[in-house]
């Protein structure tokens, strides 16, 4: 799914979600900066310095998730942080909103599948002790991300994933979490969705 395509899907959500917003069927509430921290506290719990990822950064100024800034801040140099972005204008607008963090992130630019295939693979990334899916709303695409860094998830690890309710992203990988002995999963019925998924 091209950015172009994938905006298109944002707006057509954003449009059924204020026709359930307003008919009473669902909650609405900006939810990703507690669950990011809540997600953070349990990691710190069992990792003093972890290594937390996030596919797709900020990419508007006034888009309320703000969820680099929300780990970056909450880390505060306490771990290590990658960001994966494929838009440049992305990256640049995604510096600005945390300048004052800047140091603490590792800014990735290019396809996330790519990138984290060779920071993988190239142990890098050897542990992952925190993930943010939210580069595409693809249900494949987002798969093959997890995909791609299953391997270094450890006990305790979180994988957290919003819109998997409403939209498309959900598709693979929300079953796949759901049905295995080795993810307890819980689903968070704000925004489109938020599941967290945690490592037994």
């Amino acid at each position: 799914m091209s950015i172009k395509e994938s905006r298109l899907v944002n707006k057509i959500w954003k449009a059924q979600h204020l026709v359930l917003y307003r008919l009473g069927l669902r909650d609405y509430q900006r939810a990703h900066k507690p669950i990011i921290r809540k997600c953070l506290g349990e990691v710190f719990k069992t990792a003093s310095h972890p290594t937390v990822i996030e596919t797709g950064c900020i990419r508007d100024a006034n888009e309320g998730t703000e969820s680099t800034l929300t780990i970056a801040s909450t880390l505060n140099n306490r771990g290590k942080f990658y960001t994966f972005e494929i838009c440049k204008e992305h990256i640049r607008i995604c510096q600005s909103v945390c300048r004052d963090y800047n140091e603490f992130i590792n800014y990735v630019e290019g396809d996330a599948i790519a990138n984290l295939r060779e920071m993988v693979g190239a142990n890098v990334l050897d542990t992952i002790h925190l993930a943010l899916f939210d580069s595409v709303n693809d249900g494949d695409h987002i798969w093959k991300e997890f995909e791609t860094c299953e391997r270094v998830f450890k006990t305790n690890s979180i994988v957290v994933i919003d819109d998997v309710l409403w939209g498309d992203k959900g598709r693979v990988i929300k079953p796949y979490l759901e049905s295995s002995p080795e993810w307890k999963t819980k689903i968070y019925n704000v925004e489109y969705g938020i599941l967290v998924a945690q490592k037994i």
